[in-house]
């Protein structure tokens, strides 16, 4: 299973379509993972989408979905946008709720950063801000194994 992460695209939609232009090039995209801010963008864009699952991040307004979990190839994935698990000062707080929750991996947005990191079996990725060109990649086996990348263009 081939999987987009995105974050942050903060209502720029055109630069959004040429991130899934040039994910699409890697091969087919079996789900997309928004990660806040810019909650509407996918929405607003006029294509046929794969499977969407997204929060809200601290921009969008009106939203209170700001966690969920997915499992997707029997890998189980906390999506969050970190403003509420304190992300600007550190990935503790995330951490410790993706192991209390059994979870492969923590993928998080709001500092615009890309971050990829493993700590405790568990991976912890930013993407990075959409925005900026930013997004990343889950390569997913049918038995739950992640193989991350961090994308720009």
């Amino acid at each position: 299973m081939r999987v987009i992460v995105l974050s942050d695209s903060h209502g720029f939609t055109g630069r959004l379509s040429t991130v899934l232009m040039a994910a699409e090039q890697g091969g087919p995209i079996d789900a997309i993972l928004h990660l806040g801010d810019g909650y509407w963008d996918l929405r607003d864009l006029e294509v046929e989408l794969p499977p969407v699952y997204q929060v809200a991040g601290n921009c969008d307004h009106f939203r209170s979905d700001t966690l969920d979990f997915v499992t997707l190839s029997n890998a189980k994935i906390l999506l969050t946008h970190g403003h509420y698990q304190h992300i600007k000062e550190g990935t503790d707080d995330l951490l410790q709720l993706a192991m209390e929750e059994k979870c492969h991996a923590a993928l998080y947005g709001h500092t615009h950063v890309q971050t990829m990191k493993w700590e405790n079996g568990i991976l912890l990725l930013n993407p990075g801000a959409v925005q900026d060109g930013r997004y990343a990649v889950l390569n997913i086996s049918r038995l739950g194994a992640i193989d991350p990348e961090l994308c720009h263009i």
